[in-house]
């Protein structure tokens, strides 16, 4: 009687083994080997900004993502003020004059990275600092 049951368990635990090994390979992404330590998909790109304005999600940056929400709008507002609008709708400031102009502490949304330290806006901003340029 205690045999069989082993058996069972012995099955059950190579068909979880096999089935985190598939998960593992899956999420690797075509295997070219350039994928960065962070192991995550390479991000989505994105079409030419026709605006000052451009709806943008973590798809986009990856894992470059430096928010805790999921998506918003980054946009460039005039005196190259950069912000970006949440979910929520609270615009926050990327840069010194968006921050001068009294827009919100993006600080407040800031996701941290594994280290524990906050994760870097450059990618975030030098996109919306793009915008400008399209306007």
């Amino acid at each position: 009687m205690t045999m069989h049951h082993h058996g069972r368990a012995r099955t059950v635990t190579a068909a979880l083994v096999g089935f985190l090994l598939l998960m593992l390979t899956s999420c690797g992404g075509g295997g070219s080997g350039s994928e960065p330590h962070g192991g995550s998909s390479a991000p989505v790109p994105l079409p030419s900004p026709t605006s000052t304005k451009q709806a943008l999600n973590e798809k986009n940056l990856g894992y470059m993502w430096p928010l805790t929400v999921d998506h918003g709008t980054a946009e460039c507002r005039k005196g190259e003020q950069a912000v970006f609008q949440a979910p929520d709708g609270t615009t926050y400031a990327l840069n010194e004059r968006a921050k001068e102009a009294g827009y919100a502490d993006i600080s407040a949304i800031r996701a941290s990275g594994d280290g524990g330290g906050k994760v870097s806006l450059g990618v975030l901003l030098s996109r919306t600092m793009k915008l400008c340029r399209a306007g």
